[in-house]
């Protein structure tokens, strides 16, 4: 899909919306909708009323990814681990089993992030990612993006973090019940006809 014209995507996906009980929606805990669609990778609905409470959402991904804009707005926020504490933010960090049934695997351990400059994307726009990448994603509500997995092998693990002295909270994906979908659907559909 890399080199699709913005446009061209941004019907299809407004296609798929318009269809929406037609495909199947999973939850995932970071506050979004998603749903896979074969060569055009998955379209995820950010709607903060799908978020799980307490969340972790400091995370790398097992592959690297190109991140399409279809409407809304969106920060990403990068981090590093870094040598020392002086200055950085306290976490612990973990393997994770990504995917329905996954979860934390083996003992945390306490690293120090520092946070990068703050990048700031609107319709239109894309966004690289490495799959070693630490990051979290801030939308806003009803922002939808199309999330496509890059060539190669995925890594065998991938990373979570969350603040120390906080317990970790999953963002395990689950199935979207049929009135999540509706409003959620409703609620991107009308920003995006309203330009927002």
């Amino acid at each position: 899909m890399s080199g699709v014209n913005p446009r061209t995507l941004a019907e299809l996906v407004r296609s798929v919306l318009e269809r929406a009980a037609s495909f199947q929606w999973t939850v995932q805990g970071f506050g979004m909708l998603r749903t896979k669609l074969a060569d055009v990778g998955r379209i995820h609905i950010w709607d903060s009323r799908l978020r799980v409470p307490l969340v972790s959402d400091i995370h790398a991904h097992p592959w690297s990814l190109r991140s399409h804009i279809v409407s809304g707005e969106l920060l990403n926020q990068r981090f590093s681990e870094a040598g020392g504490s002086k200055g950085y933010l306290p976490y612990m960090r973990s393997i994770i089993a990504t995917g329905e049934g996954g979860g934390l695997v083996g003992q945390p351990r306490e690293v120090w992030l520092a946070a990068h400059e703050t990048e700031f994307y609107t319709a239109g726009s894309t966004y690289d990612q490495r799959a070693e990448e630490i990051h979290r994603s801030i939308p806003i509500d009803g922002t939808v993006t199309v999330l496509e997995r890059q060539m190669g092998p995925p890594l065998e693990e991938t990373l979570v973090y969350w603040p120390r002295g906080t317990n970790w909270v999953s963002a395990e994906p689950r199935p979207a019940t049929a009135a999540e979908v509706a409003r959620s659907v409703q609620y991107a559909l009308a920003r995006w006809s309203a330009g927002s």
